[in-house]
């Protein structure tokens, strides 16, 4: 099982609320970035299996952000830390959707 940096971001004040899923997948390249309806948080919160889209990828720094971005709202950090995948996680960058759970304070894809 392979681990790498994941961050869950709530986005508010761009279009309807939503959550944002970055995964560093090797430290380099841009996020690989899904997304999910922000009332999906509390039942993944909870441990409960849910859908992710795939969106465009993103820049580096939406890793660690948090707060007001210039015209597109403001992001807060929901859940930052490791994300475990049974794939090489370069697997990750060629899907359209993924399901994803918390466990144990681990992002399980």
């Amino acid at each position: 099982m392979r681990e790498f940096p994941a961050t869950l971001s709530l986005h508010e004040g761009f279009g309807d609320p939503h959550l944002d899923l970055f995964l560093d997948i090797d430290g380099n390249s841009r996020l690989i970035t899904f997304g999910t309806a922000a009332s999906n948080w509390e039942p993944l919160r909870k441990g409960s299996k849910i859908t992710f889209q795939r969106k465009n990828d993103h820049r580096r720094v939406y890793l660690d952000l948090e707060g007001e971005i210039e015209e597109k709202g403001r992001l807060k950090i929901l859940f930052r830390g490791n994300a475990k995948l049974d794939l090489k996680p370069d697997d990750v960058s060629g899907w359209t959707e993924l399901t994803a759970s918390i466990k144990d304070g681990t992002l399980m894809l």
